[in-house]
């Protein structure tokens, strides 16, 4: 009997030990230098080109599971554009944390500087770090709004690009497991949209980028952090997309 015990034992450990290598070999694959971004790509575009973008974002902005480059990369070296990266990972959109979206959006560097366009991820870290989600306000005065809470600060956000650079807001979504709490903030980021004008890139809610995903384990390093395979076949491409249809909107 001890030895049957012992020989499903050590066949478990070997699976598992196998599925463990199996996962880091598909990260390293996705992770390989030659999908990194690549000047020799580079593609000067009418309505992307010299454009000053700021993104205000945390893991999937940062690059988390790549080494610290994301789109955001791949769009300064081969589209040309001036990208400012705000991001720290594991931060929220809401709380009068030093970290949090709604406070480093009021730096005086970022304040003092000239954007085309803010560019802000949709947190997946409220519901984690059990933030308020709040609710959206009748009013348009950025005092109205409850920072604490992740519409509140959302709206803050929107306001203070509006007052402070007065350029378009893009929000974007991010691919991730079923998630009530952030498929709940997604539907009141489209009530915001019709209050504010602001513009969403939905990759939560994109069938296209969500069958990749499934068809093509070396994309993702887990539910929602890219890699850099990822990041050039999957988000660099909707995002080249959508900021030139917005800037282009904007001449």
């Amino acid at each position: 009997m001890k030895k049957i015990i012992m020989l499903m034992s050590l066949y478990i450990v070997g699976k598992l030990a196998s599925s463990a290598t199996k996962f880091l070999n598909n990260i390293r694959y996705g992770n390989k230098k030659s999908f990194t971004p690549n000047p020799q790509f580079l593609k000067k575009e009418d309505g992307l080109s010299a454009k000053n973008i700021l993104f205000l974002d945390s893991s999937i902005t940062y690059g988390a599971a790549s080494h610290g480059v994301s789109f955001v990369e791949f769009l300064n070296i081969e589209s040309n554009m001036n990208t400012t990266k705000e991001a720290i990972s594991g931060t929220s959109l809401a709380g009068t944390e030093k970290n949090s979206y709604v406070q480093r959006i009021k730096k005086e560097e970022l304040s003092k500087a000239k954007y085309d366009l803010l560019v802000c991820q949709l947190s997946t870290n409220d519901g984690r770090l059990n933030k308020s989600i709040g609710e959206i306000k009748k009013e348009y005065d950025i005092d109205a709004f409850d920072v604490k809470t992740t519409i509140g600060a959302m709206e803050y956000i929107i306001s203070y690009a509006k007052l402070t650079w007065d350029v378009p807001v893009l929000f974007y979504t991010c691919i991730r497991k079923t998630d009530p709490y952030y498929e709940f903030l997604v539907d009141n980021l489209y009530k915001l949209k019709e209050k504010w004008d602001i513009e969403i890139l939905d990759v939560w809610g994109n069938q296209w980028a969500n069958e990749q995903m499934k068809y093509d384990n070396t994309l993702f390093a887990d539910d929602a952090h890219p890699t850099l395979k990822g990041y050039r076949y999957i988000y660099t491409p909707l995002f080249k997309e959508k900021i030139k249809n917005i800037l282009t909107k904007e001449i």
